[in-house]
Formats: structure tokens, C-alpha cells, sequence
């Protein structure tokens, strides 16, 4: 199998019968719908592809404040001129903070949510995007202290984040928005997908985000989704430096737009439905919200969520 075609294998999905690789008018950031309008948007990692791909979209969606967060100053000021460009160029009157913060660092992560408070700020939609990923390498030769590395970014950075994302006062909130606090948690294939041959050889990176992901998913059941809406979300098979190098066409590739728009669609009442699931940016949202995939969705609490392959809780599922 050439490596094209290992890629188109990682892309495969039969979930709903429409699949999406650009994006489309339900999920589109100028629907009215799914306006922004009055909102603060935090992305970790939000400086470079796609949390910058998302930071776009949620200027087109009329944003109120975005504000993305990196370790490279240097990248996020190019990043945060790019925005302010395309907030301009709307006209949505979108306010960029670019601001450096290492996400591992639990006293500028503190630092950052103070800051934020003082200047009144109260941020309506955390995403988090910021992630550690890995050559393939085995556990036991990468060895315990870099292998636990990939939790502190990955599992341990995400939990500190909303933790200081849900101890927000709420009061302002409820006055401007009746839906409290979006979460989109961006996750990856990878999880369901342990045995491809190149997932299996990223175990680091796999079982870290997977970790993740179940977080959020114990998160959602903490809160209804009218005060703490929850959803994780595959952003793609995405284009990248690492590819590029290996003299691989971007034609293989989702449009990061598409993850854009989906992170956009699913910070709105409309996916109140996926609350606590873990679905793909490509899978066509109308198909998810109707028919028989909803009556799963909404009858099935195992269905799209983390768990034992076979198993809803001690019974075959």
C-alpha cells in the first residue's frame, strides 16, 4: 500500500453517507445561527494551522474577542496581524489577543485567566487545540519521563485549562447568553483507530489524547449541556510542514477551513445534541442531527464515546 493510499485509508469513514473534505452552507461561520456575536473564543495552540484555521472562522462567525495562545511569541504576533486583517477586512470589529503562555505551566496559566478577569473578560468558548505529537517511537523506548511528557500537554494542560475555564463567575454570562460555556476538546482518529499501522507507531501521542478525551467526556456529565456544552472532535486529516517535506500532495488532505467551520458549528445550540460524543469534522452534520444516527445518538449513551469495543457497560453492545 503506497503511502497515498495509507493516507485515504486514515480519511475513510462510513458514519454518515456525505463526507465532507471542504466546507459547506450548514456549517458555513455567516449563518445566523451560528453568530458569535458578543463572544469571547480562547484557542490554546491557536497561532499556526488549524487553531489559527479556527481563530478565522470565528472572526467570519463576528467574534467579539478571539484569543489565541502559544509559547512563540514571534509566531503569534504574525498570526495575531493575519487576524486582525481578516477582522478588518469583515468588518466584525473583532478584537485579537495574541498572548504566550506555556500551557504546561500551571502559574502562566493562572496568570493568564487573571488577566483575563481584570480586563472583564469573560471567555464564552474554550477550545482546546494545543497538543504534543510524536516520532513514531515505542513507549518503552522512548522511556517513562518523556512518554509522561505527552500527558502533561495532552491530558494534564486540558483538565488545568477548563478547570479555570468552568470556575469563571457566571453571573455576566447569564445576562448576555442563556447557553453558559462552550468546550471543544480537538482530539484525533487515532483513538478508534489503534491498529492502523500508523497510529500503532505513535502509542505516545495515542494514548495521551485519548486520556484526553475521556476527560471531557466524564466532564460533559458534570454539566447539562444548556450551562457547559462539551464536544470533542477529529479535525481532519490535515496538511502539514511534515508532509510537504515528504513531497506529498496537499490534494489527500481535508481543508482546514472545514475544521474551522465545524468548531464554529459546534459552539452553537445546534449541536447541543453531540453533548459529551466524539465525532469527525467531516461527517456531515445534517445526516448526525436526523434519521437513524440521532435516534442512536439519542438512545445510545456508549454510542460515540469512549469504551470497550463490543461492550455498553457489561453487555454486548
Amino acid at each position: 500500500m503506497s503511502f497515498p493510499e495509507i493516507l485515504a485509508d486514515l480519511r475513510t469513514t462510513n458514519v454518515t453517507k456525505t463526507i465532507h473534505s471542504s466546507p459547506y452552507e450548514a456549517i458555513s461561520p455567516l449563518r445566523p445561527e451560528l453568530s458569535q456575536a458578543g463572544k469571547s473564543i480562547l484557542i490554546t495552540g491557536g497561532g499556526t494551522a488549524v487553531g489559527f484555521a479556527m481563530a478565522k472562522s470565528f472572526i467570519k462567525a463576528s467574534a467579539a474577542t478571539v484569543i489565541i495562545l502559544g509559547r512563540r511569541a514571534d509566531v503569534l504576533d504574525t498570526a495575531r496581524i493575519e487576524l486582525e486583517k481578516e477582522a478588518k477586512s469583515l468588518g466584525t470589529g473583532t478584537k485579537i489577543i495574541a498572548r504566550p503562555c506555556d500551557a504546561v505551566n500551571t502559574a502562566d496559566v493562572d496568570a493568564l485567566w487573571k488577566d483575563l478577569s481584570d480586563q472583564n473578560i469573560f471567555v464564552d468558548v474554550y477550545v482546546n487545540n494545543a497538543a504534543k505529537f510524536t516520532e513514531p517511537v515505542t513507549m518503552m523506548d522512548l522511556g517513562f519521563n518523556e512518554l509522561w511528557s505527552y500527558f502533561e500537554i495532552n491530558t494534564k494542560s486540558p483538565m488545568y485549562f477548563a478547570s479555570k475555564f468552568c470556575a469563571q463567575p457566571g453571573d455576566k454570562q447569564k445576562e448576555r447568553h442563556p447557553l453558559l460555556a462552550f468546550i471543544l476538546n480537538v482530539t484525533t482518529a487515532n483513538i478508534h483507530a489503534t491498529q492502523h499501522p500508523i497510529v500503532s507507531a505513535l502509542p505516545a501521542y495515542t494514548l495521551s489524547k485519548f486520556a484526553g478525551t475521556v476527560f471531557f467526556q466524564y466532564l460533559a456529565q458534570d454539566y447539562s449541556h444548556d450551562k457547559v456544552q462539551v464536544i470533542s472532535f477529529h479535525p481532519g486529516l490535515l496538511y502539514n510542514d511534515y508532509f510537504k517535506e515528504m513531497g506529498i500532495d496537499s490534494k489527500h488532505f481535508d481543508d482546514k477551513q472545514l475544521t474551522g467551520s465545524f468548531a464554529v458549528w459546534a459552539a452553537s445550540k445546534e449541536a447541543a445534541f453531540l453533548h459529551g460524543r466524539t465525532v469527525w469534522a467531516s461527517w456531515d452534520v445534517d445526516e448526525l442531527a436526523t434519521g437513524k444516527l440521532r435516534k442512536r445518538i439519542d438512545e445510545d449513551f456508549y454510542f460515540l464515546r469512549g469504551t470497550v469495543a463490543g461492550l455498553n457497560a457489561g453487555n454486548l453492545a
